[in-house]
């Protein structure tokens, strides 16, 4: 830090004014709140306010901290993301090369064989979905 000299009363002041900002949202108005106004960070952040672009990140850090306590996913297993896959793209177990025959891919299904990290991989392109669903991440 550069400046050593401070008016105290100023920066309480600026504090005052951006400190709802500052923490992590309690209800779903505030969150949208707070996701609007890093919405306007980034954008001012892209014009060269650095400021703007030093805060985004810590604002960013409260609605994580705040979406990961209100909308908890439950854990699944790999298979259940995989049926319902199937499920949402009406295939069959006979629709899933990535897999190999159909008989794998029941026994997966059934969860008496695992998904490889190859399937993981494959079934992440043809879905366009991040490979970490199938982890619970």
């Amino acid at each position: 830090m550069k400046q050593t000299t401070y008016n105290i009363n100023q920066i309480v002041e600026h504090f005052n004014q951006i400190k709802p900002w500052l923490t992590v949202p309690e209800t779903e108005a505030e969150n949208e709140a707070l996701i609007h106004f890093a919405r306007d960070l980034r954008e001012a952040a892209k014009k060269g306010k650095k400021a703007a672009a030093d805060l985004l990140p810590l604002v960013l850090e409260h609605i994580e901290a705040y979406e990961k306590r209100t909308y908890m996913v439950p854990k699944v297993e790999p298979h259940e993301v995989l049926a319902f896959l199937m499920e949402q793209h009406h295939l069959t177990q006979h629709d899933l090369p990535e897999i190999g025959s159909q008989s794998l891919v029941s026994k997966i299904l059934n969860g008496e064989r695992k998904l490889t990290l190859n399937h993981v991989e494959q079934l992440s392109v043809r879905f366009n979905i991040s490979p970490n669903l199938f982890f619970g991440i």
